[in-house]
């Protein structure tokens, strides 16, 4: 029964650090979506509009030059008849038939530097974002070390050297009267420099000074 009871116990806590995990991903992933989706919705329609006017430019590429003419063909028939302020006015279409191309481009420009400024504004969201969720990480991690370290580690060290004296097996002068506690029993608390769990512990830890 008690075998039985510890391993939910160690199921229990590898299903915590499991869940902190993913609450703590799901908090920044969030929080990330949250603030950006005002741009993303931005730049979206931006595309959208640019693409509307990659099409329009497309067509006013065949449609302008005629176009053109036939506004310059009227324009001459009316300065011909001796009305030309009538054939002036026509001219005057010309002119602005001339700038819509020119007014495309001008607004295409201006939704590529849009783009570009919501790209940069989106990569600075995200820093912003990672250093304050890193602070929230690092004080659940810090938490957690001092759990394992401080609050089971060294207390299950201490009880073990309280528990050998209360039973009085700290061992005598006799060659076979040993005392209870071993090295072994310290050393093999932990996972073996074989295991994953030692190597990932040496990996954040090893390096440090």
């Amino acid at each position: 029964m008690e075998v039985k009871d510890n391993a939910v116990l160690s199921e229990r806590i590898t299903t915590l650090f499991a869940d902190t995990l993913s609450s703590l991903l799901k908090r920044r992933d969030e929080q990330y979506r949250a603030a950006v989706e005002p741009l993303e919705n931005e730049k979206e329609a931006l595309l959208q509009e640019s693409a509307a006017i990659t099409e329009a430019v497309r067509t006013l590429a065949d449609v302008l030059p005629a176009q053109g003419r036939e506004v310059q063909r009227q324009a001459d028939v009316l300065t011909l008849a001796g009305k030309h302020e009538e054939g002036q006015v026509k001219l005057a279409e010309i002119a602005e038939i001339e700038q819509v191309p020119v007014a495309m481009e001008q607004r295409s420009r201006e939704i590529r530097e849009r783009v570009e400024t919501i790209d940069r504004e989106k990569k600075a969201i995200a820093k912003r974002i990672f250093e304050q969720w890193y602070g929230e990480v690092q004080s659940v991690v810090q938490a957690s070390e001092r759990g394992f370290f401080l609050t089971l580690l060294d207390s299950l060290k201490n009880s073990f050297y309280e528990f050998q004296s209360s039973t009085g097996t700290e061992g005598g002068s006799a060659p076979s009267d040993r005392p209870l506690l071993r090295q072994y029993y310290f050393e093999n608390l932990t996972s073996d420099v074989r295991s994953p769990e030692w190597l990932r512990g040496n990996f954040w830890y090893g390096g440090r000074p």
